[in-house]
């Protein structure tokens, strides 16, 4: 599943301050790892499950983006993810509802694909107006848990009304 277009969808925008990252939260997290851990800029600091290998990952964007691809950066080994299922859209979505609700893409991951420099290319029309974005880890590649340490969308914010910038007219 490795793009070797990669420079391709970098011409796309790191999605990263678009995210309401105080919207976005972690089921199954080791507290000594947690979610935030992500959004830190080192890769050194680590997202780790917590009673298993799954891990559900639920992003809130501040305005609604188009996304292109995501890059999921994770140590080489048994730990790394290798099944995670994307659902647009779907905020709440638990453990025990993804395995009803069909997700907007399953991408099987390769050790290739999860190298800093190479991007996981999204099926673009599925990805158009997305307002949050689930990120299930459903399977590693055999350990105990899973261990992230990066994760990036790259696409571009949708034109809209900023409800924060309205400002009330007078009647004059």
């Amino acid at each position: 599943m490795s793009s070797p277009a990669a420079a391709k969808t970098r011409q796309y925008g790191d999605l990263k301050e678009a995210i309401s990252t105080k919207d976005c939260y972690c089921l199954n997290e080791d507290p000594n790892k947690p979610f935030g851990n992500l959004f830190m800029g080192d890769e050194t600091l680590t997202l780790k499950s917590d009673a298993d290998e799954q891990l559900m990952l639920y992003i809130e964007f501040q305005d609604a983006v188009k996304v292109f691809s995501l890059n999921i950066v994770a140590p080489k080994g048994d730990e790394a993810p290798r099944v995670v299922k994307l659902y647009v859209n779907r905020p709440n979505l638990g453990f025990s509802d993804a395995g009803d609700v069909e997700p907007t893409q399953t991408i099987e991951l390769s050790e290739e694909d999860l190298l800093p420099e190479n991007d996981v290319e999204l099926r673009f029309v599925k990805f158009q107006r997305v307002k949050n974005i689930t990120v299930f880890v459903e399977e590693n590649n055999g350990a105990d848990e899973t261990v992230i340490s990066s994760l990036k969308f790259f696409g571009e914010r949708l034109a809209g009304t900023n409800m924060n910038e309205l400002k009330k007219i007078s009647d004059e």
